[in-house]
């Protein structure tokens, strides 16, 4: 257990939804809300940037490869329905709007361009 030595209540201020996802990601964790809070702001960066965007990358060319295998072999429809079904849970579990670059969302989403 935590001593509480030297701290102080504080507050934090977040939408009903947020507060629910903070509170789910707690309990998911074995957590108080307060000390997931605090672990979280200041725990460092898993990975180095360079090592996220080269896997990210990775990820989209592979992504995209597929996208046109399964393209040139009519099966282009099976590749949309997982896309949105992936748009749909990324929006549901409030994912793109966590993204820092503001045009990232809509580069995420499906889009038609380049089929």
């Amino acid at each position: 257990m935590t001593s509480n030595q030297g701290r102080r209540q504080r507050a934090v201020m977040a939408s009903d939804a947020e507060w629910e996802r903070i509170t789910r990601a707690a309990g998911a964790a074995g957590m108080e809300v307060s000390r997931f809070i605090v672990h979280r702001v200041l725990m460092p960066d898993t990975l180095p940037p360079e090592v996220t965007r080269r896997a990210v990358r990775e990820l989209l060319v592979l992504s995209h490869l597929e996208e046109r295998r399964l393209r040139e072999t009519g099966a282009g429809e099976a590749w949309d329905d997982a896309c949105e079904a992936v748009d749909r849970f990324l929006e549901r579990e409030g994912v793109l709007a966590t993204l820092t670059d503001p045009g990232a969302a809509n580069r995420w989403k499906a889009t038609g361009e380049d089929r």
